[in-house]
């Protein structure tokens, strides 16, 4: 008779551990409390501190990425318009990434966690991030979008 394990499954999504509300918590106190004063005070578009996307700089084109950190600093400053239009997509990945935190860290959203990291979902969100990358390198998005230097 084989060895039968009778542990519940580590993979259930009821199944959340308090080291890992732990870890969430003190990731988003270094955000809050060191990267979030930063970008209110630094603009990256001016600070040579701020990384620079190696994509564009090899390929003169926008990644999906490329605005966040001038849009979190706009966003950070008030200037809400300006932060959507620096990158549209970002909030879309930030809305995203909050449920999936939220539904990871308490047992009641198990079922959000669940549709949130289900193979549909995941494809859904990689066909939108790559859609993004190309209509953002369209010449009519810069036009469409007017960003100052």
């Amino acid at each position: 008779m084989g060895f039968v394990n009778r542990e519940r499954d580590v993979t259930n999504a009821d199944n959340r551990s308090p080291r890992k509300a732990i870890v969430c918590m003190a990731i988003l106190f270094v955000i809050v409390t060191i990267v979030l004063p930063l970008y209110f005070y630094f603009d990256p578009t001016h600070s040579h501190l701020a990384p620079k996307c190696i994509f564009h700089t090899l390929t003169g084109l926008d990644c999906p990425s490329c605005g966040n950190q001038r849009a979190l600093h706009n966003l950070l400053n008030g200037e809400v318009w300006l932060a959507f239009r620096y990158n549209t997509f970002m909030w879309i990945s930030a809305q995203y990434l909050l449920l999936l935190i939220y539904s990871s860290m308490f047992k009641h959203a198990q079922r959000l966690y669940q549709y949130l990291t289900s193979t549909k979902v995941l494809l859904a969100y990689v066909a939108l991030y790559v859609i993004w990358w190309v209509v953002r390198n369209l010449p009519f998005w810069h036009n469409l979008v007017d960003l100052p230097n």
